[in-house]
């Protein structure tokens, strides 16, 4: 008994000095570098898209096929946008950033999709990254139909000058 307690104590003495030894060898902690904040760039205001309403919209993806009106559903859209409607599970949203406070968490929402690329949900920790155009975005996260052709449509809609 006594020669199994000298090599398992042997042992482990081992391989606390191969630990010892590994950390001390091993680089210290580096934390990641910050990258700069990239400066969104400002929106053109004389793109069409942003004299278009929601059914101009509406309409132009109809007629494309992409959606059925009849299928809208109205959202809540307190604290998210001033105007949310759902047509075969894709989300629209609209901002009317000319009566909006600027302190409002509407506008907040805005201004976070429009610099950081996502919208905080209320936040409450969900995250949603819809693609925006001008003061519309679209989520077609549960859309039923050919994404592709949707956010195509979609990024499309009053670009033309």
């Amino acid at each position: 008994m006594k020669k199994f307690t000298i090599v398992s104590s042997l042992l482990f003495v081992l391989l606390f000095c191969g630990m010892v030894g590994y950390v001390a060898s091993s680089k210290d902690f580096m934390p990641p570098k910050e990258e700069e904040a990239a400066v969104p760039e400002e929106e053109d205001k004389e793109i069409p898209v942003w004299n278009k309403t929601v059914d101009e919209l509406v309409s132009f993806l109809e007629e494309k096929g992409l959606i059925h009106a009849d299928t809208k559903v109205t959202l809540s859209a307190e604290g998210l946008c001033t105007l949310a409607l759902k047509y075969d599970g894709a989300e629209i949203y609209w901002w009317d950033l000319e009566n909006l406070d600027p302190e409002s968490d509407e506008y907040q929402a805005y201004e976070s999709l429009r610099t950081k690329g996502e919208i905080n949900l209320y936040g409450a920790g969900t995250i949603i990254m819809p693609k925006k155009n001008g003061p519309f975005a679209l989520l077609s996260t549960y859309y039923e139909g050919d994404v592709e052709a949707l956010e195509k449509a979609f990024e499309e809609f009053g670009q033309e000058n």
